[in-house]
């Protein structure tokens, strides 16, 4: 079953299930303030800018913070994350990605944007890469 979500970003635009569709997609949870959380944006940034446009990566902070601390792109904008905040029904586990535990944690989205990978805590950048390529493999363009 696809799951639908929408949510705001720190610049103001949406983030939404009806964007993502069509594409791989890494959503991480994370808070700006913690290490780990920053070192697993910049390896998802790394590995989605390998892979667009096929994949997408977006980012959910658990509280607004500071941004200032927040990985700065380099290279084309397109391959920025998106920052959203996450609202309280995530926040509490009754939001569309259940309970999410501990940050960082990537969950991975296949272009029907059906869950099909999840892990708390740090991944390598290799972990990113396959579950990646196997959500563009899985899938059809249209749930």
């Amino acid at each position: 079953m696809p799951v639908e979500f929408s949510y705001r970003t720190l610049d103001g635009a949406v983030l939404d299930s009806f964007h993502t569709r069509g594409r791989a997609t890494a959503l991480l949870f994370v808070t700006t303030f913690d290490w780990a959380s920053q070192v697993e944006a910049r390896r998802l940034a790394a590995v989605v800018t390998r892979h667009r446009p096929q994949a997408y990566a977006g980012p959910w902070c658990w509280k607004r913070t500071s941004t200032s601390r927040w990985p700065r792109c380099s290279g084309p904008r397109s391959a920025c994350l998106s920052v959203a905040m996450a609202d309280e029904p995530t926040r509490s586990g009754e939001g569309p990605f259940g309970p999410v535990s501990r940050v960082p944690t990537l969950v991975v989205l296949d272009q029907a944007g059906r869950e099909v990978w999840r892990k708390a805590g740090l991944c390598e950048a290799g972990e990113i890469e396959k579950a990646l390529a196997e959500a563009s493999r899985t899938g059809s363009m249209v749930p």
